[in-house]
């Protein structure tokens, strides 16, 4: 059970990073999902992404908290909806760029649902 764990934890740690280049594959998430799967499966994994200077913060303050901060908050909802607009601007396919909207919807509500806080 440990090795499944550990290779779920790294699968999601892969696709956080494709997230990073692929705007409907949301990044931190994944990433969350990475740390919370590693916990005993992999603390190396998990003490790189709590250390991490881009992502350790968030990933942390979701974890302790469930919250996101403000400005976490607004660059996620602008960087997402930046992507699904330029997504939907090179694709030119009606069913495609209806799909494209539900998710950004969907990820828009899950984040605005979240509680936030300020950055200490």
């Amino acid at each position: 059970m440990k090795f499944l764990t550990k290779v779920a934890a790294y699968c999601c740690f892969v696709l956080g990073v494709i997230g990073i280049f692929i705007p409907v594959l949301p990044t931190t998430p994944f990433l969350i999902l990475a740390t919370f799967l590693s916990f005993r499966s992999s603390p190396k994994l998990r003490r790189r992404l709590l250390k991490h200077p881009v992502f350790g913060p968030t990933i942390r303050n979701f974890l302790r908290n469930r919250a996101i901060t403000t400005s976490a908050l607004r660059a996620a909802l602008i960087s997402l909806w930046i992507c699904l607009a330029v997504s939907i601007w090179l694709i030119h396919k009606l069913w495609l760029t209806m799909v494209l909207i539900v998710i950004g919807l969907a990820v828009s509500i899950y984040l605005v649902s979240l509680k936030r806080e300020d950055a200490a």
